[in-house]
């Protein structure tokens, strides 16, 4: 998705006006929610004398665990569950498994873009990878082709497509190879945590098959080092420096267990220790007791991970000149380039194979700008997910005044040996905070469900779900002492499918020893999604019945509403339908003057409560009116409260133009559809502020706009708004219709154009651009016979005007009245040529005076820009103050020039 222009957060204006209450919002990372039957707290609520023992067959740890505080939310009137996975958060495929990273881009960022994975899975497609300045600059280069250096291939080797795809290796090394390059080593980090937990040498086995046909005497490519994720080269947030310091001895100097093949690697740490992939130790491959795969000065290196919490440690480590992580021993200068940028502000790294979503205006942003105070919350292997990955991939606060970030420090991996992690100590903080008022939205990650999760331990994941719950049902308590609303949620599934299940007879997978088999990747599983404490709001809620496959970007706008605001109009809906309390007003139908009932009109009632669209199209109307009136108002804008409707005119006509613009270019253009909600956007400003001034005036206000239009829909299609056989069946119909109603009407500009005889329906056109109108004016002359008759008599008009212009022009003391008069009759003599060509000439039925006149503008900038482009190839570029230094005489060679260019 690209940047729309800057969003202002405005307050609710409606009777269901909020108010300032404070909002938190609690992410369950890892927490899926799935078989609610077999929820072991629930059951016991129920006072069931059957236990459920699903949840322990089948290693749900969220169903197992004791979560009298999640029980109570799962049971509650404000539960429901939203899509964390495939498409709703911007992967390829609804095969495709959520994570932390683009749950919380979309938690933060209210709508849903393009993640890593379908972003290069797209470059690899569409073979943009290969023609993008990051390939040139790292694979096309002369030392590569002639062997003298080799290219490094490092990253993640699985299917998982969270952090990378083996498919994108194997495309790598096949451009590679068609791109001439001699010599490429790989540095494989072993996954067994989004994919089973000893799936290694399924991918090795793949990988090698594919360099057995790859390879020959001219291209040579191998393993030269690898090690299980956790334990090398992927740690993230700076929680342990020595995992990348493990790694990048190992990738780059070699320094790690030798072995001959990375197979016996894998086979020789499982034979010594009960090793899953994730946590296997460094290995380095060597060919008589060498390293083969080291790394030197002016080798290229390559992380094709496409995730950038685990990829900017590494990326830092093997390109800042300037580096404290850990002693590096030797640091070789390499062309480094990631498969995309990991940190966009920080620009790591500076070259990159495809590039990152451009993810803007996310919900911290807006409520930063509208200074609206925040907390965010977590401890270190989820901090950045509740900042970084909250404000859309961006380091940093928006305001550091207003915004409290607060990092608890984690405990070292392995978490199965502390799976309570430092729940209680983000509870303390967060209701620290709470009890402070310090911030009015705040949002917090409790990380256990996923980072235990992901070791595959059942009966840990349950201890840490158990402290979760203890943790949350803190936060409850303090949120009813503050008047705190909580939103609880997730951001993927992990700890509710510990065990692997066969997908054909839904049976769990036992290993060697009949034990369940562990399942360490996440799941494809909802989230829960609950409301609490919803009483203190001013209007009841409930959930739409309209969004059931609602996702995780649907809570941003959810969020804003609940704190008071109008979210914006391009953010995926909100949740919500809001209800006025006690309210007790009854349904009731207005019927229009002509007895129609409107369909927009009637039964307004239940159209906002059905959850439907009206609600949000009054909010955002009504939000907008409020806009336009604080801009008019007394301390309102000074240029916006000097304006009239005399002077907007040219402001109307101008978006207008601007309009029709976009929309020719919707299809054509990568931004066409920003472009023209952005243009359409600029003419409804014209129409609100025209009514605006109208309302200031007590001529009228938007509201009677809104009913005119209306009314007059509905008086003009009376096949669709009145009941009883129509004879109307096709378009044709519909415009017959249209005029016959119309002509019985008697609006005052039909009444003015008709006692003006002969050319009313001419003057009916005079709202068109003066050129346009010129032309209808000339065209109904023509009908009426007053035109020449040929293209002779025609022209001659032409040119008897401009003489007349150049008579007026060229004389001691023109009289410039009479120079514009006669300006104004040339461009009517240009209408009434249009206007016979047309006529005469079926193949200039086309033509345009208005386009044409466009056109003929944007050849000459189209022509100047040439003229720009050949000073510049001369090396004496066009600036404000060189051009006015050029003579006229130059000028138009330079003119002729950019013309010739054109038949090149």
């Amino acid at each position: 998705m690209n940047p729309i222009e800057k969003f202002q957060l405005k307050p609710v204006t409606t009777s269901a006006s909020l108010g300032a209450h404070q909002v938190l919002i609690v992410v369950l990372d890892g927490v899926g929610y799935k078989d609610i039957g077999t929820n072991l707290t629930l059951r016991l609520s129920e006072a069931a004398e059957i236990l459920p023992v699903a949840a322990y067959q089948f290693g749900n740890a969220v169903n197992a665990a004791f979560t009298p505080h999640l029980a109570q939310l799962f049971s509650g009137r404000l539960f429901r569950t939203l899509q964390a996975h495939g498409p709703s958060v911007g992967l390829p495929s609804v095969e495709d498994m959520g994570n932390s990273e683009v749950g919380h881009n979309a938690l933060g960022a209210g709508r849903v873009f393009d993640q890593g994975a379908l972003l290069v899975k797209k470059a690899f497609e569409t073979g943009d990878l290969f023609r993008g300045e990051g390939w040139k600059k790292t694979i096309l280069r002369e030392e590569l082709k002639n062997g003298s250096h080799t290219l490094h291939l490092c990253g993640l080797l699985s299917d998982g497509n969270v952090h990378s795809h083996i498919d994108h290796l194997l495309q790598l090394i096949q451009g590679a190879k068609v791109s001439g390059v001699r010599k490429v080593r790989l540095h494989i980090l072993l996954d067994g945590r989004d994919v089973s937990p000893k799936s290694a040498l399924e991918y090795l086995e793949k990988l090698e098959d594919y360099l057995t046909l790859a390879n020959n005497a001219h291209f040579d490519c191998r393993v030269a080092s690898g090690g299980g994720r956790m334990f090398v080269t992927m740690d993230r947030y700076e929680s342990d420096w020595r995992i990348v310091e493990r790694g990048y001895h190992a990738h780059v100097l070699g320094d790690a267990r030798p072995f001959l093949d990375p197979k016996s690697a894998i086979l020789t740490f499982r034979k010594e220790g009960d090793f899953v992939d994730q946590d296997l130790p460094p290995f380095v491959i060597v060919d008589d007791g060498l390293p083969i795969g080291t790394v030197h000065d002016g080798d290229s290196f390559i992380l094709f991970n496409f995730r950038g919490d685990r990829a900017i440690q590494i990326s830092r480590a093997l390109t800042e000149v300037q580096f404290t992580g850990f002693p590096r021993k030797r640091f070789p200068r390499v062309h480094f380039a990631g498969m995309t940028q990991y940190d966009g502000d920080l620009k790591i790294p500076a070259i990159f194979l495809v590039k990152p979503p451009l993810i803007d205006q996310t919900m911290g942003e807006l409520l930063a700008d509208a200074r609206v105070p925040q907390f965010a919350c977590s401890e270190t292997q989820k901090y950045g997910h509740v900042t970084f990955f909250w404000n859309g991939n961006r380091s940093g606060k928006f305001n550091e005044e207003l915004e409290n970030y607060v990092e608890i420090p984690s405990d070292l991996p392995p978490f199965s040996d502390r799976p309570w992690m430092k729940a209680a100590e983000i509870a303390d903080a967060t209701i620290q905070a709470m009890k402070e008022r310090s911030f009015r939205v705040g949002r917090i990650n409790f990380a256990n469900g996923d980072m235990v999760g992901h070791t595959g331990d059942f009966a840990a994941s349950i201890v840490a779900m158990n402290a979760v719950d203890l943790s949350l049902g803190r936060i409850l308590k303090a949120a009813k002492e503050t008047n705190t609303i909580v939103l609880v949620t997730a951001d993927h599934g992990n700890a509710d499918e510990l065990f692997e299940i066969n997908k054909k007879s839904g049976k769990v997978v036992k290993d060697e020893r009949g034990f369940p088999k562990q399942k360490t990747s996440h799941t494809l599983t909802p989230v829960p999604f609950a409301i609490y404490n919803s009483e203190v709001l001013e209007s009841s809620v409930t959930f739409r019945s309209d969004l059931p496959m609602a996702g995780l970007a649907n809570v941003a706008a959810t969020v804003l509403e609940i704190a008071g605001f109008v979210a914006p109009p391009f953010y995926e809906p909100s949740l919500l339908v809001w209800e006025k309390k006690n309210s007790g007003s009854s349904p009731r139908k207005e019927v229009l003057s002509s007895g129609v009932v409107s369909s927009v009109s009637q039964n307004k009632d239940e159209n906002f409560a059905s959850g439907g669209k009206n609600f949000d199209f009054a909010q955002a109307a009504l939000a907008f009116r409020g806009t336009i009136a604080t801009l008019r108002g007394p301390h309102g804008c000074p240029w916006d409260k000097e304006q009239t409707i005399q002077s907007l005119q040219r402001y109307m006509i101008e978006e207008c133009y601007e309009a029709v613009a976009a929309a020719e270019k919707i299809s054509s253009s990568p931004h066409g559809a920003r472009d023209f909600c952005d243009e359409l956007g600029d003419v409804l400003l014209q129409v609100f502020l025209n009514a605006q001034v109208a309302e200031d005036e007590k001529r009228f206000s938007i509201q009677d706009v809104f009913a005119a239009i209306d009314e007059k829909m509905v008086r003009r299609h009376p096949h669709v708004f009145q009941q009883g056989d129509s004879e109307v069946k096709t378009a044709t119909d519909v415009v017959k219709q249209w005029d016959e109603i119309k002509g019985t009407e008697n609006s005052s500009l039909e009444s003015q154009a008709k006692s003006l005889s002969l050319l009313a329906k001419a003057l009916k056109k005079s709202y068109l651009p003066t050129l346009n109108y010129a032309f209808e004016v000339s065209k109904r002359a023509k009908r009426l016979g007053f035109a020449w008759p040929d293209l002779a008599g025609t022209f001659q008009d032409v040119e008897s005007e401009v003489d007349e212009l150049k008579r007026e022009l060229f004389v001691a003391n023109p009289d410039w009245s009479k120079v514009i008069d006669e300006v104004g009759d040339v461009v009517f003599t240009l209408a009434n040529l249009i206007a016979y060509l047309k006529d005469a000439h079926p193949e200039c039925e086309s033509y345009d005076l208005d386009i044409a006149a466009r056109q003929g503008v944007e050849k000459f900038v189209a022509r100047f820009k040439e003229m720009e482009k050949i000073m510049q190839e001369r090396g004496v570029p066009l600036t404000e103050d060189s051009a006015k230094g050029i003579s006229l005489d130059a000028w138009n060679e330079l003119w002729k020039e950019a013309k010739l260019r054109r038949y090149r």
